[in-house]
């Protein structure tokens, strides 16, 4: 569709809907268009209608699209990443009505928060973020800042992490600890080792958690290693469990191996969780089916389901592959059933650009094992502090820092980014 808008400040929010009911590469701004974007205007198909703030202006936008593409979204206008945020504001009634939210979204909100209000959180707690930006082999859907294959120098980054750990100035009692990626698991059981000890030797925690993400980086002594320094979740994977589709993605394949692996973790007491992609090139309802028999068997304590969403770096966006819709709005049926007939409860979700079919992410628990740092991080209860490169920190009072997104600035600031947050940790004790 091409689009002419006369305020360039209004850029974001006419995409943000467009993009509700077209792709990205569908929507095109010109010097003149089938829809026309005025101050107070928007004219489309011969017809006028008039607006008066920004809301009005998004809300008469997505009637008008909704009515052309005979395509209501079930989370209606809205396009925010942290719809369950709203909660804080408006009960579910208002809601519906000012976003026009389908009453199963409405639903999953509502469960949401009645799962989060089970925990306690303490605003002026610290949590710890510790990225490690190494991955065997780039997937095809991947859009992240990752370092790939054998010829990084893991040891020598895990020598800088050491050193932001020991100076930076956290409080010795954290709530929780997420060592992410990227793909931890794939360091030498060395470089993991003294990381997990310097951790331990220099923090208390309520939970600590092992991106584990994929099984060809793991074997039983590494599960081992992080069960007895603490570790207590890890996060195993597969993205689906379909042989063909995650090898074309680019990401190795192996179920009798994941299936060792999950079960001596099982064994060893970890809390496992399982991430999922709705959305994959090639897969549809029928095959993604297939996952859904396996996790019937397994029964993993919290899965969370992805709605892909195509960004710039992915080698999808770059080729321009993309899943199909209308398959993907059948399989997000499909979970919904899953998670019900299993016992499943949502505990966390967010959002994001250019997510297939409109959907979400959510993760979702059994048997009240629902992640503290994910509630966290995507309701902004607490502080978090990132150590590594390219890692994000966040506080309560809106303060925000970033390390360097490569590998050489990361080295070179480290003084630098080590002050800057030590800095920022001191102004808060200030603050509160």
């Amino acid at each position: 569709m091409k689009i002419y808008l006369k305020s360039p400040n209004k850029r974001k929010i006419v995409y943000d809907i467009l993009n509700i009911f077209y792709e990205s590469d569908e929507i095109l701004f010109a010097d003149s268009g089938d829809l026309s974007i005025y101050d107070k205007k928007i004219s489309f198909l011969g017809k006028s209608y008039e607006y008066e703030n920004n809301y009005q202006l998004k809300a008469i936008l997505y009637k008008i699209l909704a009515k052309e593409n005979s395509y209501t979204s079930p989370w209606g206008m809205l396009t925010g990443s942290k719809p369950s945020k709203l909660l804080q504001k408006y009960n579910t009634d208002e809601i519906k009505e000012k976003y026009f939210l389908a009453d199963e979204k409405i639903n999953l909100l509502a469960e949401i928060k009645n799962q989060q209000e089970k925990l306690s959180f303490k605003s002026n707690d610290f949590n710890l973020y510790i990225n490690i930006p190494f991955c065997p082999s780039r997937c095809q859907y991947c859009s992240y800042p990752t370092l790939i294959g054998t010829n990084h120098d893991k040891s020598s980054y895990v020598d800088l992490l050491l050193r932001e750990i020991r100076e930076i100035n956290l409080p010795e009692n954290l709530d929780t600890i997420y060592i992410g990626g990227g793909t931890p698991s794939y360091l030498k059981i060395s470089d993991i080792k003294r990381l997990l000890e310097l951790i331990n030797e220099k923090f208390t925690y309520q939970e600590f958690t092992f991106e584990a993400g994929r099984e060809d980086t793991l074997d039983f002594e590494k599960l081992k290693l992080l069960r007895e320094n603490g570790v207590d979740r890890i996060s195993l994977n597969p993205q689906t469990f379909n042989e063909n589709i995650i090898k074309a993605t680019g990401r190795a394949y192996d179920l009798e191996h994941f299936l060792e692996i999950y079960n001596y973790a099982k064994k060893l007491g970890f809390i496992i969780n399982m991430d999922f992609i709705v959305g994959l090139v090639g897969e549809d309802a029928n095959s993604f089916r297939e996952n859904f028999e396996i996790l019937k068997k397994l029964l993993p304590d919290n899965i969370t389901f992805h709605a892909l969403a195509r960004k710039v770096g992915s080698k999808y966006m770059e080729n321009n592959k993309r899943g199909s819709i209308k398959e993907a709005l059948k399989i997000s049926d499909d979970i919904g059933k899953f998670v019900k007939e299993n016992s499943y409860k949502p505990y966390y979700l967010y959002r994001q650009k250019n997510i297939i079919s409109n959907l979400e992410n959510v993760g979702y628990q059994r048997e009240n094992t629902a992640q503290r740092y994910n509630i966290i991080i995507n309701e902004e209860l607490e502080n978090i502090i990132g150590l590594g490169m390219n890692a994000n920190s966040k506080l309560i009072n809106n303060e925000k820092y970033r390390n360097a997104r490569n590998m050489k600035d990361y080295e070179a600031l480290l003084d630098e980014e080590i002050s800057d947050k030590n800095k920022m940790i001191e102004n808060y004790k200030k603050w509160i």
